[in-house]
């Protein structure tokens, strides 16, 4: 890993459910999540009526535990407000992207909505 990244809930839940991208996820490297994405990721799952809350807790433990998670604080919160503003971004989006711009790390995706963003990676 050259770059320090952030995953987005997409890419966890693409992995979670159809196995995609497991030549990264399941390298030793340790990644980045926004608390913001757990909630989405496990809310996700919740609807999910194939998996019961162990093994939703088993899910979201091995998430955890291949990742640094960044909470949202007030600096995240307000850099949120602006890039809300000024991309056009929704509250959880910008949240997330927010995530990666203050810590410095490229946020990995599947949503086009960050395409053309600076240091975002549409998979």
């Amino acid at each position: 890993m050259t770059e320090h990244e952030i995953f987005d809930s997409n890419v966890w839940i693409d992995y979670l459910i159809k196995g995609s991208f497991s030549d990264k996820i399941e390298q030793d490297d340790i990644f980045s999540i926004s608390s913001f994405s757990l909630f989405e990721i496990k809310k996700k799952l919740l609807r999910n009526k194939m998996l019961g809350k162990r093994e939703i807790e088993e899910k979201m433990s091995f998430i955890k535990s291949k990742s640094i998670v960044v909470n949202v604080d007030e600096k995240i919160a307000e850099k949120a407000a602006e890039i809300s503003e000024e991309k056009g971004l929704g509250a959880g989006d910008a949240i997330i992207y927010a995530s990666a711009i203050i810590n410095n790390s490229v946020l990995l995706t599947l949503d086009n909505d960050f395409r053309g963003l600076d240091k975002v990676k549409v998979l």
